[in-house]
């Protein structure tokens, strides 16, 4: 998006131009089933999960007793819902077995984007919305709306091009070199998490070794 005019400092992000930070959950088959648009691109993405309905919703399930796993990236903390991969794993173990699913199950997010910006070419990072900023956040909106319409119709997705491709990367790129786990105190809500994470490790675990049988 082009410079806002007013409250510039909120919508500067990482890579060194000026947007919006989009919160995306998809599901399998790359439909979105959340969006969040309304924050600028120098909210980190913790925070804008953190202030989220899907935090007080994944709580209230598992407050419930209910057993959920929403799947994100190392920029968020872990918690008893929300499963992020392990850190400085050892190949052979199965914490490297947990994060080589993880990202299997987590790719699929990566292709409903790919799609989404494949259909509208606008969200590409290296094109330009000359709108104000609610506008923009509006246009994002349309477009997944729009996006899990044509998923429903069973419309195929252009796909982009590799200058595309190429922009796309070199962007994510530097955003996850940057980016990262925040470090936070080790409160109680996060050695929950890291307990329901293990238990999960091991589940998986158990059931590769015995697939192996």
């Amino acid at each position: 998006m082009v410079r806002p005019s007013e409250n510039e400092e909120r919508y500067y992000c990482r890579k060194g131009n000026h947007a919006r930070n989009i919160q995306l959950i998809t599901d399998a088959d790359l439909n979105i089933l959340h969006v969040d648009a309304i924050y600028g691109g120098a909210t980190h993405d913790s925070f804008i999960f953190n202030h989220s309905i899907i935090r007080n919703h994944l709580e209230d399930l598992v407050n419930a007793g209910e057993t959920v796993h929403l799947l994100g990236d190392s920029g968020y903390a872990q918690r008893a819902y929300l499963m992020v991969p392990v850190p400085n794993v050892e190949e052979g173990t199965p914490a490297a077995h947990y994060n080589k699913l993880h990202a299997t199950a987590r790719n699929t997010v990566e292709r409903a984007i790919g799609r989404l910006k494949g259909r509208f070419r606008c969200l590409l990072v290296h094109r330009v919305l000359h709108y104000h900023p609610d506008v923009v956040a509006k246009i994002v909106v349309a477009c997944c709306v729009l996006h899990n319409i044509c998923n429903r119709a069973g419309l195929p997705a252009p796909a982009l091009h590799d200058y595309d491709n190429e922009e796309e990367l070199r962007f994510h790129t530097v955003i996850h070199t940057q980016a990262g786990a925040r470090n936070e105190t080790i409160s109680q809500e996060a050695v929950i998490g890291q307990s329901s994470r293990q238990e999960l490790i091991n589940m998986l675990w158990r059931a590769r070794l015995h697939a192996l049988d």
